[in-house]
């Protein structure tokens, strides 16, 4: 067999499943079979060609696809700690290695950072080129669909993690699959109550499901008001905004205790302006941004956790199909009938 099926993204307005060469893997890469890939948000911003994936550098034609899982096949010249046989998580940071960043453990914000399926050919196909640097060998606990949905679970296990949220009040905005994953990692950091909002009546049924204690929704709950009486009116000690609503992020700072502490994952679509002195300085609370994961501490935190059954995110998964159905996982992501699909490159 020397061909393969992808999802190309052609030209601005044409994507198309197509049969092309299975890529060969050079020095410092490995070439794996895909069993699982995950569509994301991203993905459907570069579907649409929007302004965003105009102006990241994406090169077209190329294989679409960053979030995937799938067995090492070949191994280029160089590689080691990556074997023929591995089952492998994409990290999608490529990092150059060298920069102040790479030399000082910050390898996820390199300076001359590049993204898989983004800067490269990605993962809608039945096969793959990573680098080794990004190939991340995983427990066999861990079944390929969970694999596929590592690389987003991650950055809200981090946010989790550098929170603190054990023993803490925390608020999760907006239950999209990186919000479901905070909810998810907060329970199983010991979180003592866990808030989370959406519009979504779907996705506030799977926050709960995940086992957030109370899911609220910003069009018909006043959720300041309702935060602070469930907080003894002190509000949360932990906000992690992964909704990109700037409006949802400005109303976080009425419940956010003093000396709270703040996650920001979600990409606000328009500027935001806030009372700095009243929100932040006065109450001395602690911002973050959160840019995927650490390489790799984020990774072997999230990994024993899978393994161990301590973190579980199955319910966030509510739709597999053919990658030959790509198509309909989009139309039912861009319907918000679906949170998160995996597309199976070898079934029918």
């Amino acid at each position: 067999m020397s061909m393969m099926s992808a999802v190309v993204k052609k030209t601005a307005d044409q994507a198309e499943l197509t049969s092309m060469p299975i890529p060969k893997c050079g020095p410092g890469q490995v070439l794996i079979k895909v069993q699982s890939a995950a569509l994301c948000g991203t993905d459907m911003h570069i579907f649409e060609w929007n302004a965003w994936a105009r102006s990241v550098g994406i090169e077209l034609p190329y294989i679409m696809g960053h979030e995937c899982c799938g067995d090492v096949v070949a191994v280029g010249e160089g590689v080691c700690g990556v074997k023929v046989g591995d089952k492998v998580v994409g990290e999608t940071h490529i990092p150059c290695g060298h920069c102040y960043q790479c030399m000082n453990g910050e390898q996820h914000i390199c300076a001359n950072l590049k993204m898989f399926g983004i800067h490269t050919n990605g993962c809608f196909a039945q096969y793959a080129v990573i680098p080794a640097i990004c190939a991340r060998p995983i427990p066999g606990e861990i079944s390929h669909d969970i694999g596929a949905v590592m690389e987003p679970l991650g950055t809200a296990v981090r946010a989790a993690g550098e929170m603190q949220v054990a023993g803490a009040n925390v608020m999760v905005l907006g239950c999209g699959p990186i919000g479901l994953f905070a909810v998810a990692a907060a329970v199983s950091m010991g979180a003592a109550k866990i808030f989370a909002t959406d519009i979504s009546p779907a996705r506030l049924e799977i926050a709960q499901i995940m086992g957030a204690t109370q899911a609220l929704n910003p069009l018909t709950e006043d959720v300041a008001q309702i935060v602070l009486a469930k907080t003894g009116n002190f509000g949360v000690d932990v906000v992690i905004e992964a909704s990109g609503n700037v409006e949802a992020l400005k109303d976080s700072f009425r419940y956010l205790r003093k000396g709270g502490r703040m996650a920001l994952i979600g990409l606000p679509g328009k500027p935001i302006e806030l009372e700095l002195g009243r929100e932040i300085v006065f109450k001395e609370a602690k911002i973050i941004g959160i840019h995927g994961r650490k390489m790799f501490e984020t990774w072997t935190q999230m990994e024993n956790m899978l393994a161990s059954g301590k973190l579980d995110v199955s319910p966030v998964i509510t739709h597999t199909l053919p990658l030959n159905k790509w198509q309909q996982g989009v139309e039912l992501a861009k319907n918000g009938e679906a949170c998160k699909v995996i597309y199976h490159p070898w079934e029918d």
